[in-house]
């Protein structure tokens, strides 16, 4: 939805409802107080937001956040961002638990857990989210309306992220323009699906765990049997010059659909 057709009253509930789960009645912590009163759509409310917004792509790529933590973790986060399309906004949590300890470390197992919680917490939101009506990656197929078709019938499309909620997202997105389409959570899983499927076209992230974008594509450039197949990478960050000699494409997030539509038309003939 645009930022302008979100209502106040849906960022007060998607924080009440963040919040009720977040916090339990047996919690030993309390919920933080938030105040979102007045207003009448969600741009009235943005001051009270942290602005997480940043240039990419020779655009400003919008993302307000909401630290409100839970009752084990201070740094998780409330988002209301623009979503896999520009000016598309959505709401998510974002666990903000990226840190990376080694398995040797004293505290792995117990910030496992912790990362687990989260993962589980994040998920629990969400849906609760979908089932009250609060605008969520998850449910943006039942926005996208009509969508230009695309490609010849039956061409396929391996979408590659390691973000559940978005790869859901340009699946439907991408279903409903026409295309076949599998999807992979990282670069090494990505080089399964390639062997197995074969897909005409590659949507690839530049950042994820295990196996990032640039490191999948040059391996499959370098296999005679998958090497032929384009890739389309995209990233909200800057891409490294060395992704330049493997991608076919590049797209920035969030996309403006005219365009990632334009570049898959093209490097589906």
């Amino acid at each position: 939805m645009r930022l302008e057709e979100i209502p106040a009253s849906q960022v007060r509930l998607a924080a009440e409802i963040y919040l009720r789960h977040a916090y339990p009645a047996a919690a030993r912590w309390r919920a933080p107080a938030v105040d979102l009163s007045g207003g009448e759509t969600a741009r009235d409310l943005l001051s009270r937001f942290e602005d997480e917004c940043e240039e990419s792509g020779g655009r400003r790529v919008c993302r307000y956040v909401l630290r409100l933590g839970n009752s084990r973790y201070p740094h998780m986060k409330l988002v209301l961002e623009e979503s896999i399309l520009s000016e598309e906004y959505a709401f998510c949590v974002d666990t903000h638990d990226n840190l990376s300890i080694s398995a040797d470390a004293p505290d792995y197992a117990r910030w496992n857990a912790v990362r687990d919680h989260n993962r589980l917490l994040a998920e629990e939101i969400e849906k609760a989210w979908e089932a009250e009506g609060v605008p969520t990656l998850r449910d943006i197929k039942d926005r996208l309306g009509k969508v230009e078709q695309l490609g010849q019938k039956a061409q396929s499309l391996l979408i590659v992220d390691d973000d559940p909620a978005i790869r859901d997202a340009l699946r439907a997105l991408f279903e409903r323009a026409g295309l076949k389409v599998s999807t992979a959570g990282n670069g090494r899983e990505a080089l399964g699906v390639v062997k197995a499927e074969k897909p005409d076209l590659i949507l690839m992230d530049y950042q994820m765990p295990e196996m990032d974008g640039v490191e999948a594509c040059e391996a499959l450039k370098g296999d005679p049997e998958t090497r032929r197949i384009p890739v389309l990478l995209a990233t909200r960050s800057q891409v490294d010059l060395a992704a330049l000699t493997y991608a076919d494409g590049f797209l920035v997030k969030p996309y403006r659909q005219d365009v990632l539509f334009s570049l898959v038309r093209k490097l589906l003939a």
